[in-house]
């Protein structure tokens, strides 16, 4: 396996965990933090997708995400809670408040599906690329260049495509991840 195939198949897999927790998680409250200091599990399950959208369509290529399908108008608005950092408690709530499992698998699956279609499109030279527009891309939404959202993702902006995909695409998602499997186990 190259290392394409390695990233696709990587991200692919964390974006079916992910879909197949939010369907085990069904019966948990999704709209308020279920243990103080976390979030509500609405926010991060919608932060998942929301992450490889943002990573890959507006940070990488520069190009509309897949969030703005109309299709998909009834999840949090981005352009008020951009891809889920950087909120207030009181965002973060309302944004996990808007949340609905059905709306929100059927998002996870075309960001997923648009992430693997351009994949497969890289080279493994591709891969070694910066992207020297990242900070400028972080202002193609205003929730995504407040202080506090460019706060937590300004030591992205120097890094190569495969980093990108690593680390806010991969490594960060399977974090949330486990924390959701932790929650969800103590929950029960």
């Amino acid at each position: 396996m190259d290392a394409v195939e390695l990233l696709r198949n990587r991200v692919s897999a964390i974006g079916a965990s992910s879909r197949t927790m939010m369907s085990e998680a069904a019966d948990l409250d999704w709209g308020r933090p279920l243990f103080p200091g976390t979030s509500p599990l609405g926010l991060t399950f919608w932060h998942l997708p929301r992450a490889v959208d943002w990573i890959v369509n507006t940070s990488i290529r520069g190009c509309t995400e897949v969030v703005d399908d109309p299709a998909f108008g009834s999840l949090p608005d981005p352009e008020e809670f951009g891809f889920g950092t950087g909120l207030t408690p009181e965002l973060a709530a309302q944004a996990a408040g808007a949340v609905q499992p059905a709306a929100l698998i059927s998002y996870s699956e075309a960001v997923h599906a648009c992430a693997d279609e351009w994949m497969s499109t890289l080279s493994a030279d591709s891969l070694d690329e910066r992207v020297p527009e990242f900070l400028d891309r972080q202002r193609m939404r205003a929730a995504y260049s407040t202080d506090e959202a460019l706060a937590e993702v300004t030591h992205l902006a120097d890094l190569s495509v495969a980093m990108l995909l690593s680390r806010p695409a991969m490594a960060h998602l399977l974090m949330h991840l486990g924390e959701i499997d932790v929650i969800m186990q103590l929950a029960r």
